[in-house]
This record gives C-alpha cells, structure tokens and sequence, in this order.
C-alpha cells in the first residue's frame, strides 16, 4: 500500500516575543541609555564643581594645606620630628633652598656666617645670576674679591647687588663672621621686601632690651609685627644664629609673603 506524500509543506512556525516583553526591553534599553548619559554628564560637569568645593575648604578654614599635604620624609639622622624648627627645616630642603652633609645631618645647632648665610638666602629668593652684571659679581668687597673662585662670592656678591647687604666700614664682607640675629634679621626683611619703620617713628619699644638709641628698633619692630621671630618679651640682637634658627626666620618670611 502507497502512502502519499502530502504536495503542501509543512509551515514552521516562528515563535514571537509577547508584546509585554517587548515592552520591557525597550524599557531597559532606554534606561541604560539615560544612565549612561547622566553618569557622563556628571562627571564632566562635576569636575569644575569639584575643583572649586576643594578651593573652598582649604581656604575658608575647614581644611589647611598643611593638614592635607603628603608627608615628606626626613633625610636627616640628627634632626627629631620634634625639632621646633622641623617643618621649616624640610619644607626649605625640599625647595632647594637649604641642604645636609654627606653624612646625612643637618646641624641644626651650627652656627651660620655670614657667606653661608647669604647662599642660603639668595637661594630662598630664587636669584637669576645670569641677568645680573658680570663684574658686580666678583668685585664687591675687599675679602670676596681677593678669593674671587670660592663658592661663597656669587651669593654674596648678588646680596650686595640687590642692596641686601652692606658690609663693614672697612669695605669687608665679614665673610668668616657668625651673622647675628639682628643682622640676619635687616637682611632678611630687606630682601623679601617687608617694610622697616624708620626709629624715630617708633614710639613704644617693641622688646625690653631694645632701646630708643639702638640703630636696630625698626628692624626688631618689622620682625615682631611680622612673625619672623617667636615673639617673646626679649630680642637678643647679638644671638649669632644657628643653621635652625636660620631655616626659620627665612621660612617664617616666606609664609608671610605667601611664597611657600
């Protein structure tokens, strides 16, 4: 018996999606879409808005610079995190301004002279020697330009240059000399452009040893009114200041003006 083969095919028959999950496809495709787009926009828009909220709280008192700065390490062995003067010592030396020994310490007890002084000094206040005159820079006092090679006479020289320093009577840097304080102090206050009173205008004595005839009361009063100095009831002018103390009355000045 022959079965016959039927001359229509057999439809297959496509399965479709339901409407409803249609529906709910599109939904989600549509909420990614937009989400995409707002993540984006927000964080472009944002980054503006971000940069000033920091501005902000780190100068309407919230938050200082120094509370969120990196922590610097210290590279000198001799030198304790509770050193008075530990903060202006590092922040200095990571500016370029001072340095250590080959044996890793800073000395922060030794004394300063007056050469060393004006290094550290024209350091701090970032002196472009290449725009200064050539001959200023070697002929500026009698004991600098008899030792014209030394390290010591471009500082030193530039000081002069810049009305920084004067010298002595005798027309001598007092290279060698221990700097004191009363004189680390005027050079300082010169070179960073604070203001110095003249004496005469100084009607109330700014410490008990100072005194209306000492050549030095506008400079002791400059120190006090602006923070170079811990203020204290007493100046002691002739302290022939260490590489610390140094450190922070050049840090102290820089802070007051802003500069670091």
């Amino acid at each position: 018996m022959t079965v016959k083969k039927s001359s229509q095919a057999k439809s297959v028959k496509k399965k479709s999606i339901p409407t409803n999950h249609r529906n709910f496809l599109a939904v989600l495709v549509l909420l990614a879409g937009f989400s995409l787009y707002a993540i984006t926009s927000f964080m472009t828009s944002n980054n503006t808005y971000i940069k000033k909220m920091f501005a902000d709280v780190t100068s309407d008192g919230n938050f200082s610079a120094e509370e969120i700065q990196v922590q610097q390490e210290n590279p000198f062995k001799d030198l304790a995190d509770s050193h008075p003067s530990y903060e202006a010592i590092i922040q200095l030396y990571y500016k370029g301004v001072v340095g250590g020994y080959q044996d890793n310490t800073f000395r922060p007890d030794a004394k300063v002279n007056r050469a060393e002084f004006a290094k550290i000094l024209t350091e701090a206040s970032d002196v472009d020697y290449a725009a200064l005159p050539a001959a200023s820079m070697v002929d500026c006092f009698n004991d600098v330009k008899n030792d014209s090679g030394a390290w010591y006479v471009p500082s030193v020289c530039a000081a002069k240059y810049k009305g920084w320093v004067n010298g002595y009577a005798s027309g001598d840097y007092g290279v060698t000399n221990n700097i004191t304080k009363v004189e680390g102090l005027k050079i300082v206050l010169k070179s960073f452009g604070f203001e110095i009173v003249a004496n005469e205008f100084v009607k109330e004595m700014p410490y008990n040893d100072v005194h209306p005839e000492d050549w030095y009361v506008g400079t002791a009063k400059a120190a006090k009114d602006n923070n170079l100095v811990v203020r204290s009831s007493v100046f002691v002018p002739n302290w022939q200041l260490t590489r610390a103390d140094v450190a922070q009355i050049i840090y102290n000045a820089m802070q007051a003006k802003k500069s670091v």
